[in-house]
């Protein structure tokens, strides 16, 4: 698969990064249903109903974020500390490398690093590199725990702090991993905020989900989005794809396109993941269906702000910020190595049985094209927030 364009080259590799990342190994099928999502039980406050909840929380996310929320700062930042970086194979981890490298000189701490493949082996490898090299503080980039427990448990008693994200756990683990940045109830936020925004741009409300559920983090995001959707919109079509990491690039395009052909009031895509996006708007032009439904993601980048700024398929991208989670995992580990604990933001909702939604405190946002400043670089989330790290820290 190769490309001349940058921003479809970037996305066509990101699929493994944030998805996150290589959280298994390829596989999955390629199957769909067509069903009209039932009703659930669940309830909402008196007078308020599930679609005007819906309708608050998207207007919510598409407001600009300018101050950080993260809870309590370090007592201190300690000074002459070593930070060791897991550094993937995809681009999402250098954008987040950039970060925590960044912050660490901020704080005149020394970094180190090294990669991996995203396998068992070389994740394995790169933890007994970390270990050997005897520093603070390791960040890793939520690949299952089993691939480095051998590793891990040494690190235990080394009393060696592991920060991570993008693990199908909670925010504060336990076992090992000091805190989990973006946890399982933060993926299952981003499909409940998918849903909410299909529903409000869909006039047909007609609507296929398009899922890689091979990947945990992934199908907590599926998750999400059919059970919100099932609350706030029961008269819904919901149609239900999901795809292999083999299709992505290669089979998904011309099945969207295929899709749309047989369904002509199919008016809205919901994608698991920004990167399986790859292709999908070449196919649709082509097959002159760019103007017949719109789209949103999650955690994508330059291809996908591309797309939303020139109006081709992709209407929003609930986005992530990964240079500033970079700088959240340094402030993490201040706290830590202050002696203290990982702080905590107010959680962001309140939805039963998930209570560890944006208790990162990272800003979260639907960018429309309105809210794209610059579709060829990666989200800032907040617009100078190395400064307001800076001041947390007493550094400014």
């Amino acid at each position: 698969m190769t490309s001349s364009n940058p921003f479809k080259l970037r996305g066509g590799i990101a699929f493994v990064a944030t998805c996150l990342l290589a959280l298994s190994a390829c596989g999955g099928s390629s199957e769909s249903t067509d069903t009209t999502v039932a009703a659930t039980t669940d309830t909402v406050a008196a007078g308020e109903s599930a679609a005007d909840i819906a309708a608050a929380r998207v207007a919510k996310y598409l407001q600009t974020n300018s101050t950080l929320n993260i809870g309590d700062a370090p007592s201190a930042a300690p000074e002459g500390k070593t930070v060791y970086y897991m550094t993937c194979s995809v681009a999402v981890c250098a954008e987040i490398q950039v970060g925590v490298e960044a912050a660490a000189k901020a704080l005149g701490w020394t970094f180190k690093s090294t990669s991996h493949q995203d396998t068992p082996e070389t994740v394995a490898a790169a933890f007994d590199a970390a270990i050997a090299a005897k520093p603070d503080v390791i960040f890793e980039s939520g690949v299952p725990r089993e691939w480095f427990a051998t590793q891990l448990a040494t690190l235990q008693e080394m009393k060696i702090p592991v920060i991570a994200w993008s693990m199908p756990e909670g925010y504060e683990p336990g076992n090992g991993i000091a805190a989990n940045i973006l946890s399982q109830d933060d993926y299952y936020f981003y499909g409940v905020l998918m849903a909410d925004y299909a529903v409000a741009n869909s006039k047909n409300k007609n609507i296929r989900f398009v899922g890689l559920p091979v990947f945990p983090v992934l199908s907590l995001v599926q998750q999400g989005f059919t059970d919100e959707l099932a609350k706030i919109c029961p008269e819904c079509k919901l149609e239900t794809q999901e795809v292999a990491i083999a299709d992505l690039g290669v089979n998904l395009p011309g099945q969207i396109v295929s899709a749309l052909q047989a369904d002509k009031e199919l008016d809205f895509i919901v994608y698991a993941f920004g990167g399986m996006m790859y292709g999908v708007p070449d196919a649709l032009d082509a097959a002159g269906l760019i103007d017949q439904a719109k789209a949103v993601s999650q955690a994508g980048g330059p291809m996908n702000f591309d797309f939303i700024a020139k109006g081709r398929h992709q209407l929003g991208e609930v986005a992530l910020a990964s240079e500033l989670l970079g700088w959240r995992a340094v402030d993490m580990a201040a706290s830590i190595l202050s002696g203290g604990s990982i702080s905590r933001a107010p959680a962001s909702e309140t939805i039963e049985g998930r209570p560890d939604i944006g208790l990162n405190g990272l800003p979260l946002q639907i960018l429309q094209a309105d809210t794209i400043t610059d579709a060829t670089k990666a989200w800032a989330g907040i617009e100078g927030f190395q400064d307001q790290f800076l001041t947390r820290w007493g550094k400014k």
